[in-house]
């Protein structure tokens, strides 16, 4: 599916944030906001599992727009939690939605996955992708929550993330487990797209 790349400038409660939108032409289905890992780990919107599961999306006809968090390449200001992250992706998320008319689909990896959680834990109405969620990463608020919402997909060897933690607190069937996996995933992408299919494709 042909497709096309653009950089922007997107107002955050910091400044400008940078962002890459990637489009599939006229006949969008919608599009889908993706959350990148943790900046202090190098992480940000050029993310392996993100352009992963951006060109995944981009051949279910979803356009893509990824996100630099405050302080992170050109996006301006500073990250100190991801509940300060959850305020810019609130930014480009009342972007989108003025600019596309339509709410998009949110997606985000490991820290990236927290920074959803946070900002669903005060919108229920959007569907999230939450790729090996780190939940220690999260606020009181988060953790004070006594189930969270999301479809989730976690690495049967994943220390970051952690299994069982998650089946405890998201909706048993709503987790779904790679086996032999690690937080990164390194050769099981195949098995992260397949795991992926049921978001894009409405089931």
């Amino acid at each position: 599916m042909r497709q096309s790349a653009t950089m922007l400038q997107i107002p955050g409660p910091q400044g400008m944030l940078e962002a890459k939108m990637n489009r599939v032409g006229e006949t969008e289905r919608g599009l889908i906001v993706l959350c990148h890992p943790h900046p202090a780990y190098g992480g940000n919107l050029n993310d392996r599992i993100l352009e992963t599961l951006a060109n995944q999306a981009i051949q279910y006809g979803y356009a893509t727009l990824a996100f630099n968090v405050a302080g992170v390449g050109a996006s301006v200001g500073q990250t100190e939690s991801a509940a300060m992250a959850a305020a810019d992706l609130a930014a480009v998320v009342a972007y989108v939605s003025d600019s596309k008319g339509s709410t998009p689909k949110l997606l985000g990896y490991s820290f990236g996955a927290i920074v959803v959680s946070e900002y669903l834990s005060a919108q229920q109405n959007l569907e999230a992708l939450l790729i090996a969620p780190v939940l220690a990463l999260g606020s009181k608020r988060l953790s004070d929550k006594a189930r969270l919402s999301g479809q989730v997909i976690v690495g049967s060897e994943d220390a970051f993330a952690q299994p069982k933690t998650l089946s405890a607190r998201f909706e048993p069937s709503s987790v779904q487990l790679i086996e032999g996996a690690d937080h990164f995933f390194n050769g099981y992408d195949e098995a992260l797209t397949k795991a992926a299919e049921p978001f894009f494709n409405g089931t």
